[in-house]
């Protein structure tokens, strides 16, 4: 009398991947009655398992980590049969996201659990068997790149001779790395085809597996020129010391230059490579004549990449430091070279040879690398030095991060008088009070360099400590902030000229027009006649075509005045010389459209750069620094 209500309840397919587990129940049911009863609690236990699956995917997208990890810990209650459930989605027509997500998820969950990780990589070998789309078993095999170990690597061979899941086969066996899985990368090398042979060529070359050699050696030579490339590069991650002369030729067939074969580059990388396994001998050799053969301008990158590769193998410091002196490289190449000298310098003489040659150069790079010496008790005298010699060589370099090298180095120096006139005679540059460093503002110019902005710094220069605007044509654009700012107060002093414009933009892009695209404050002589007829809206402080400002408390043409602006949200306060002259919310001003009815896009922006928005007049600017709220 039951058997009819059972078989009317079981639908063997709701999920493909359980019809499996239907059909045992099936043969459970047509058993004996002991047997039957064993069917029944196995039917619920499949119907557990569809119903978890069910609940997972429920629960996905996750809304944040912890509904996550929440969702991760259901899935891994699913037995192997259940993730091979939940994999089968893969094979449904339509959108995989879910699914997808679900078993992404897992992966990462399972990866550090050994119980999950082994349970994961079991179900995604048998789903990967059952898998009848392209897409679906790339998936699954990139699962298997983060959960799969030895017990993966047969299964993953199986698809190395397939053109479409070559590659993510191939990665997953680099992944686990072990003898079988560098082995069935070889084997399979041996008879494939492209484009699966280049993706195992690149597989075995980050795998190193040295048993490879000679197979990419006749790739490296009778390939085709992607195949070549692969295997040059192979070949030179290897490391094997006889693949040089075939390396070398390949570099100099290229004139030693970086091209498309990437034959120079792994030819560098095989000198790298046979250092590091101990061959020294051999490295040097190969890379003092490297940098002897690429003598041409065209290739003195490669000469620089051989030189620094040379150094820590060269066991004669000094003479190499006598070398470089008179090599026709650049001051910034030559700081380069130096720090890599200093990295492999054994003994505090050879350090502070490297630090009086740092001291020759006239880089500000070349100031701070010696400064950073200021501290060490046995080359704080020689890092004094090439310190002092460098500011005094180079004016320029005056702000306060170096005045500050300097009073450090001072009673190290052997002669400090020159150095102790040299600081007297500096300019004063800005600092922030004492309530500014409390507050938590920050310098933005202090009236010695631009190192915190960006963009026209051809029109945007220094003089006698301000930052002016001298129109000459020859720049483009406004002078940016490096940094964005989002809720912020913003301080600075202004001098206008006679008819000035200027515009401060505030959460600006770095392209297009700052008014629109983010938000202007005008920089105007309100005095001046040609702006006598201007909209209320267009004036000093107002918020371009948004928000008019008081046309109050400006000094006289020549003056300095000083200003701050606190931008919160959608509102925006602007105090000059104490007076508050604007003070209003942008989105208000907007909501029933804005008032020169033009589009500002801008004004929704969150956060962008803070910059000076040239308009052709002269004006100087001082004393600028931020706090971001």
């Amino acid at each position: 009398m039951m058997k009819e209500p059972i078989a009317s309840s079981i639908n063997p397919c709701v999920l493909p991947g359980l019809c499996n587990l239907f059909s045992i129940a099936l043969f459970l049911y047509s058993m004996k009655p002991s047997i039957l009863l064993l069917g029944i609690l196995f039917q619920q236990a499949v119907w557990a398992q569809s119903d978890r699956v069910a609940g997972v995917l429920a629960q996905l997208p996750a809304d944040n980590q912890t509904q996550l990890h929440t969702a991760m810990g259901e899935v891994g209650k699913l037995n192997e049969e259940g993730l091979l459930a939940l994999a089968a989605g893969l094979n449904a027509p339509g959108d995989h996201t879910q699914t997808e997500y679900a078993l992404g998820g897992y992966t990462a969950y399972a990866s550090n659990r050994s119980a999950d990780r082994m349970k994961s990589s079991r179900a995604y070998q048998k789903a990967l068997q059952q898998a009848t789309t392209p897409e679906a078993k790339a998936f699954l095999i990139a699962q298997l790149q983060m959960v799969g170990k030895e017990e993966a690597v047969a299964t993953l061979a199986s698809f190395l001779g397939d053109n479409r899941q070559a590659d993510p086969a191939a990665r997953a066996l680099v992944q686990i790395n072990t003898p079988s899985a560098r082995q069935a990368l070889l084997t399979a090398l041996k008879t494939a085809q492209e484009p699966a042979q280049l993706y195992l060529i690149e597989a075995i070359g980050k795998t190193r597996t040295g048993d490879a050699v000679p197979v990419l050696t006749q790739l490296a030579q009778n390939a085709s020129d992607n195949a070549k490339k692969l295997a040059l590069y192979a070949l030179a991650n290897i490391g094997n010391p006889g693949s040089g002369a075939l390396l070398a030729r390949a570099a100099a067939d290229r004139q030693y230059t970086f091209e498309a074969s990437n034959a120079t580059a792994s030819y560098l990388l095989w000198i790298k490579r046979v250092g590091e396994a101990g061959h020294t001998a051999t490295a040097e050799k190969a890379a003092r004549a490297l940098i002897e053969a690429a003598s041409q301008p065209s290739q003195q990158a490669t000469r620089l990449a051989a030189e620094q590769l040379f150094i820590p193998l060269s066991k004669d410091l000094t003479a190499n430091l006598q070398r470089l002196n008179h090599a026709s490289y650049t001051e910034p190449q030559r700081l380069v070279l130096l720090q890599k000298s200093m990295d492999v310098a054994r003994t505090p003489q050879q350090r502070q040879e490297i630090l009086r040659e740092v001291g020759s150069l006239r880089q500000y790079a070349a100031l701070s690398y010696a400064a950073s010496f200021l501290n060490h008790p046995v080359l704080r005298k020689p890092a004094a030095e090439a310190v002092a010699q460098i500011a005094l060589a180079e004016p320029r370099f005056n702000n306060l991060e170096v005045r500050e090298w300097l009073q450090k180095g001072l009673p190290y120096l052997s002669q400090p008088a020159t150095l102790e006139k040299h600081l007297a005679g500096l300019p004063q540059l800005f600092t922030l009070t004492e309530a500014e460093k409390q507050e938590g503002f920050k310098v933005l110019f202090d009236g010695s360099d631009l190192e915190q902005w960006t963009g026209n710094k051809e029109d945007y220069v220094i003089k006698d400590q301000n930052l002016v605007i001298e129109p000459t044509g020859k720049g483009q654009g406004n002078l940016y902030t490096k940094d964005e700012y989002a809720d912020f107060v913003f301080r600075f002093d202004f001098q206008l000229t006679p008819g000035a414009n200027n515009g401060l933009g505030i959460r600006a892009p770095l392209e297009g027009d700052a008014a629109y695209t983010g938000m202007e404050l005008q920089i105007l002589d309100n005095t001046a006649d040609q702006y006598k007829n201007l909209q209320p809206y267009q004036y000093h402080g107002s918020v371009y075509g948004i928000i008019p400002a008081k046309r109050e408390g400006m000094k006289p043409v020549g003056q300095w005045n000083t200003e701050e602006v606190t931008v919160r949200g959608t509102r925006v306060k602007v105090v000059l010389n104490g007076v508050t002259i604007l003070d209003g919310d942008v989105a208000e001003a907007s909501q029933n459209g804005t008032p020169d009815h033009k589009e500002h896009p801008g004004l929704k922006r969150t956060s962008g750069h803070i910059g000076f928005l040239g308009h052709g007049s002269v004006v100087r600017f001082r004393n600028i620094r931020v706090k971001a709220l």
